[in-house]
């Protein structure tokens, strides 16, 4: 969910990587070359969730990923027990601490994902891939991490890599 600067290239990879994808976007035209390379198109994010075992978001903030977990049609009124809910934006702790505890009310996993390496690590698979949430779910979908990501480290709970990427960010400026 997010087909963007960044999402249209981890996208990419996770196909070429051998993974078949659900996608959905504001913009449908954002997900053309996807839908042409064998994707299929989700009127929603609740119709995303409602068909994925692992569910990413790259979208540009915290206002978007509220809307697209919380809303009448995000991810929380599809997700299925047992998902996995990866949020690949620069997001707010306490936002990604909600989620993740709302999703493990219905049995599925939150996870703070947030990437660095900008559009090019995107583009060639060169991301630094920070994750917060359950070990053992991360190390289950580590692998598909892997195929858009070169380096996905577990941080520790959720929200542990939220701060890590700030901190990040901060030290960049």
């Amino acid at each position: 969910i997010g087909l963007g600067t960044m999402g249209a290239f981890m996208a990419a990879n996770l196909q070429k990587g051998g993974h078949d994808l659900v996608i959905h976007d504001v913009r449908r035209e954002a997900g053309a070359n996807r839908l042409s390379a064998g994707a299929v198109w989700a009127d929603s994010p609740k119709a995303v969730a409602e068909q994925c075992e692992v569910i990413f978001t790259s979208l540009p903030g915290p206002k978007e990923v509220e809307a697209v977990v919380f809303g009448p049609d995000g991810i929380l009124a599809g997700v299925q027990p047992g998902a996995a809910y990866f949020d690949l934006s620069t997001n707010a702790q306490s936002l990604v601490r909600r989620f993740a505890e709302a999703l493990a009310e219905k049995g599925a996993f939150g996870f703070d994902a947030p990437v660095s390496g900008g559009p090019k690590g995107a583009e060639s698979g060169n991301l630094a891939i920070w994750v917060g949430g359950d070990r053992a779910t991360y190390d289950r979908f580590k692998p598909v991490l892997d195929t858009f990501g070169d380096q996905a480290r577990y941080i520790g709970p959720i929200g542990t890599a939220t701060v890590a990427k700030l901190v990040h960010n901060m030290s960049g400026y």
